[in-house]
């Protein structure tokens, strides 16, 4: 995965700004394949979007349906898609939970930044695999 260096910021700042709840929002750009089969997701833009998970936002997210769609028909417009989604994990490590496993579509990429005591930990990027498991992906972040 590639993601733009101020993209990546957009995501720590929610992530900080929504203490002590998961932040969540979607990734949109393209997704490249090369001659081998090779995916490579490029992040062109975020959308932070609303946690609307009624109980439980400590350790779960939820994006509405509606402000999915919102956000993949103005990607659509602009030529690019949703290539996944981000959130955090608050004092838990930044591999997908049972309920990422449930959000997560074959194809999508999560990326997930762990913050502990509220400081960040490590982030993280699994793409769903179409056996139903993830494979980690390589985060680059470039200027």
């Amino acid at each position: 995965m590639k993601l733009f260096r101020r993209k990546f910021e957009i995501i720590q700042e929610q992530a900080f700004r929504e203490l002590p709840y998961e932040c969540c929002g979607l990734l949109v750009g393209i997704r490249n394949i090369d001659h081998r089969g090779n995916i490579e997701n490029v992040v062109y833009e975020v959308a932070p979007c609303r946690n609307c998970l009624y109980h439980g936002r400590e350790q779960g997210f939820e994006i509405s349906r509606q402000e999915y769609l919102d956000v993949e028909r103005e990607a659509r417009r602009i030529g690019f898609e949703i290539l996944g989604s981000y959130h955090s994990h608050i004092n838990s490590p930044a591999i997908p939970s049972l309920h990422d496993v449930d959000f997560a579509h074959s194809g999508h990429t999560l990326l997930i930044i762990s913050l502990m005591n509220a400081q960040p930990k490590e982030v993280t990027a699994w793409l769903r695999r179409e056996s139903g498991g993830f494979h980690q992906e390589q985060i680059r972040v470039v200027e």
